[in-house]
C-alpha cells in the first residue's frame, strides 16, 4: 500500500500545483486584461476630448461668420433706411416716418457694432483657449497611460511582476508611437480639410441671405447676401460677409438696378472681388449694388487660422491598439470607432466614417494577430539578454 499511497500523494501535490499555477495563471491574465483595456480606454478618452475641442473650434468659427454676417446685414438696413428717407424727403406725413426710422436705426447701429466687435474677439479667445487646451491634452495623457497602469498593477498585487506596454504589433515601447498618431494641424498643411467643414457647417443665414423682398410686376425688390471663409494660397483665414438690397425695373429692352442698400463686413483681409457665386450670388443677384458694397467695407479685425489635432486617414487598419505583455500572458486591447444608427441617426441615413469631430471612441478587448504572436515569441527570446 506504501508505494500506491506515494503514488497518489504525488499525484495530489501535482494536481494542487497545477491548479495553483493555472490560478496563477488566469489571475495574472485577468490582471492584464484589464490593465491593456484600461490603457485603451484613456486612449479612447483623448480622442472624445480632442474630438469634442475640434467641434468647438467648428462651432466657434461658425459663430464668427454668424456674427460678421449680422454686422454686413444691419449695415445694409442702415442705408437702406437711409436712402429710404432721402428718397421720400418731399413727401408730406411720410418723411416724418421714415426720417424717425432712419434715426432709430441709426442709433442702434453703433452700439449693436461694437457688441458684434467684443463677440468676435471672445470668440477668437475662445478659439485660442480651446487650441492650448488640445495641446495640454496631448502632452498630459500619454504620460498617464503608465502611471495609472502601474497603479493596477499595485492595486491587484502583480507589482513584482515585469510588464511592458508596447504598440502593436509589439515593435515599440508606448507612448512613441501614439505621440505622432493624431499630429497637428493648421490651415497651412490640411489642405483646407478644417475649412471645407467649416463652410458646410454654416447655418442658413451665414450661407445665404437672397431672398426676394418684394414683386411688383415690372418693378422687383431682390435682397442678396452671405458670409465666406476665404483662404489664401498661404494658408490666412479671412471671414468676408456682404449684403446688398436694390430695386430691379424691367423696361423694354434692359432691366434697369437701382441700388437701395448695402453692407460689407471683413475679418482678415478685405473683399477685393465679389465672385457671382459667392455671398448668396449679390454680385449676380445686384451687380451695381455689390460694387457699392465693395467700396464701403468695414474691418473687424485679424482672423487667426486655427490649429488642431487631426488624423487624416483613420480607417480600420489604423486604428491604435497596444499589447499589455506579461512573462507568461499577454493582452491587448485598441479603439474602435461606431455609431449606431439607432442610437445617434444621420439624416442621410448613411453609415459614418472615423474620425475626431464625434466622440464615439469606445475601448475594446482585440484577439492576438498571427504577426504579433511572432513578433511576441522574438521579444521573449530576446528580453532575458
Amino acid at each position: 500500500m506504501i508505494p500506491i499511497l506515494a503514488g497518489l500523494l504525488a499525484l495530489f501535490v501535482g494536481i494542487a500545483s497545477s491548479q495553483h499555477e493555472i490560478q496563477k495563471r488566469w489571475h495574472l491574465q485577468s490582471a492584464a486584461d484589464t490593465m491593456a483595456f484600461s490603457a485603451a480606454t484613456i486612449m479612447a478618452r483623448e480622442m472624445n476630448i480632442l474630438a469634442v475641442f475640434n467641434r468647438a473650434i467648428v462651432a466657434n468659427q461658425v459663430a464668427q461668420a454668424q456674427l460678421l454676417g449680422l454686422s454686413s446685414w444691419y449695415s445694409n438696413i442702415d442705408s437702406a433706411s437711409e436712402r429710404l428717407a432721402l428718397v421720400t424727403f418731399w413727401v408730406p406725413y411720410v418723411n416724418a416716418v421714415t426720417a424717425q426710422l432712419s434715426r432709430i436705426v441709426t442709433t442702434i447701429d453703433r452700439p449693436l457694432q461694437q457688441l458684434i466687435q467684443i463677440g468676435l474677439a471672445l470668440q477668437e479667445s475662445l478659439i485660442t483657449a480651446i487650441q492650448l487646451a488640445q495641446v495640454t491634452v496631448r502632452f498630459s495623457f500619454a504620460q498617464i497611460i503608465p502611471e495609472s497602469l502601474a497603479q493596477l498593477a499595485r492595486l491587484q498585487n502583480i507589482e513584482s511582476q515585469r510588464w511592458s506596454l508596447l504598440h502593436s504589433p509589439g515593435l515599440v515601447n508606448f507612448p512613441w508611437l501614439w505621440w505622432t498618431f493624431i499630429p497637428p494641424q493648421s490651415a497651412t498643411n490640411d489642405d483646407e480639410r478644417l475649412a471645407n467643414l467649416i463652410r458646410n457647417s454654416r447655418d442658413p443665414f451665414s450661407k445665404s441671405r437672397t431672398f426676394n423682398w418684394f414683386n411688383a410686376g415690372l418693378v422687383k425688390g431682390k435682397k442678396a447676401g452671405g458670409t465666406e471663409l476665404i483662404t489664401t494660397s498661404h494658408g490666412n483665414w479671412s471671414w468676408q460677409a456682404l449684403d446688398t438690397v436694390a430695386v430691379h425695373i424691367d423696361m423694354l429692352f434692359r432691366r434697369e438696378e437701382i441700388p437701395w442698400g448695402n453692407g460689407a463686413s471683413f475679418r482678415g483681409e478685405r473683399i477685393d472681388r465679389a465672385e457671382p457665386t459667392k455671398f448668396g450670388t449679390s454680385a449676380r443677384t445686384n451687380p451695381r449694388a455689390t460694387r457699392w458694397a465693395l467700396t464701403d467695407q468695414v474691418s473687424r479685425g485679424r482672423a487667426n487660422n486655427s490649429s488642431y489635432f487631426d488624423r487624416n486617414d483613420l480607417s480600420v487598419s489604423e486604428w491604435p491598439a497596444v499589447l499589455l505583455i506579461f512573462e507568461q500572458v499577454v493582452a491587448k486591447a485598441g479603439v474602435r470607432y461606431s455609431r449606431p444608427n439607432t442610437v445617434f441617426p444621420r439624416a442621410d441615413n448613411k453609415p459614418e466614417k472615423a474620425n475626431l469631430y464625434n466622440a464615439l471612441w469606445q475601448p475594446e478587448l482585440q484577439p492576438l494577430t498571427t504577426a504579433e504572436k511572432l513578433v511576441i515569441a522574438q521579444f521573449r527570446v530576446a528580453e532575458p539578454s
